[in-house]
């Protein structure tokens, strides 16, 4: 019998790599089937430590000091030598797991830190320190919701106000953009970009509203962000002629959609990114058993997150799945399949806060729910 284990990270809790060594201890110990460790990344939360254990990439021995805003900041870069490859996570960077509660605004945060990066990275390459082909950039689980432009602002664009002053690329400042400019910055390596979600970045609702709150906007925030980015739409179409696509992808704020429209990144789904990349040496139709899972499994899970996305390459095929998540809460039109058993940690406590502070604790008992059920 060959089990895959293949759980998403537990957003702001516990990565999926960790999840999955627990899981493939608990049932090692008691189990003398092939267990196969395949921890998932959809470009949220855990993106870099999957891309670590899974592709066999390790970090640069040395951090690499970033200066911004007049800070230094250390930032362990995954680089692939022999690929010539980085990679990068933005919930790392200014994700929601960096980022305490009290000082969750969309409004006054931005995804500058990234852009920062990449100058750095093509600064490195330029000087010959570096071989870069590629950057692959894990987009979700962010604070922000700028669509990228506090990225973009580090390699060349720049707002003005109406007194042509230039102004910060925050999103509180969107509305009050009169001008833009863009002075290209030329890379040397491409970016592509894995996006955890397909939702319209502007929608009604689109990815803005269906985000917006659990990133800590509040609804006139909400309808801020919407009208800023709109007119930054409006520029960008007047002021540098550049296309808008109909829809823009609303991962990690609009992030994926931003570096795709000034630096043609390639934006990759999840469910892409997983089957080619993580699950590329798999045989599907050979695994028996499935244990999958994710922090708060809900609609939103079926939009490309990890563990939709597992649940989505099973349909069709004759594994037991067992769907370990922190919490299920899915509308009555979704229906999952009679062959997926649902494990909520938060059962076996008194309170969602208790199941995240014991969450080791809580996947043990769902193993050994597992096991009893394998040995029927």
């Amino acid at each position: 019998m060959n089990i895959l284990i293949a759980p998403n990270s537990y957003k702001e809790c516990i990565d999926s790599v960790k999840i999955a060594q627990i899981i493939y201890q608990r049932l090692n110990e008691k189990n003398k089937r092939k267990l196969i460790l395949k921890p998932l990344s959809d470009g949220g939360d855990g993106f870099r430590s999957v891309c670590s254990f899974i592709l066999a990439v390790n970090p640069l021995t040395n951090y690499k000091i970033i200066e911004y805003r007049n800070q230094l900041s250390n930032i362990l870069l995954l680089y692939s030598e022999k690929e010539r490859v980085v990679f990068l996570e933005s919930a790392d960077l200014f994700g929601l797991k960096t980022v305490p509660t009290l000082e969750r605004n969309p409004l006054k945060l931005n995804s500058a830190l990234i852009g920062k990066i990449i100058e750095f990275l093509a600064i490195e390459v330029h000087e010959n320190h570096l071989k870069i082909n590629e950057i692959y950039i894990g987009v979700g689980g962010t604070a922000t919701i700028d669509f990228g432009i506090g990225a973009c602002s580090q390699l060349g664009l720049i707002l003005y106000d109406e007194n042509d002053e230039e102004i910060e690329p925050l999103t509180l400042n969107f509305s009050k953009a009169k001008k833009i400019t863009f002075t290209k910055k030329q890379l040397p390596f491409k970016i592509k970009c894995i996006v955890d979600v397909e939702t319209e970045l502007i929608g009604n609702p689109g990815a803005i509203e269906i985000y917006g709150k659990q990133k800590g906007a509040i609804e006139n925030d909400l309808a801020i962000i919407k009208k800023g980015i709109k007119n930054i739409l409006v520029l960008i179409q007047s002021d540098l002629g550049i296309k808008i696509l109909e829809k823009l992808n609303g991962a990690g704020g609009g992030l994926a959609a931003g570096l795709n429209l000034f630096y043609d990144a390639e934006i990759i789904p999840a469910k892409v990114f997983i089957e080619n990349n993580l699950l590329a040496d798999i045989d599907l139709d050979k695994i028996d058993v499935v244990i999958t899972g994710e922090g708060s499994f809900d609609n939103q899970s079926f939009e490309g997150k990890g563990a939709g996305v597992i649940l989505d390459l099973f349909k069709d095929k004759h594994a037991m799945i067992f769907l370990v998540n922190g919490s299920t809460n899915l509308q009555r039109v979704y229906k999952l399949s009679k062959n997926v058993q649902v494990i909520n940690l938060v059962d076996f406590f008194e309170s969602k806060t208790e199941s995240m502070k014991n969450v080791e604790s809580g996947l043990k008992k769902a193993c050994e729910i597992i096991l009893n059920q394998l040995c029927k």
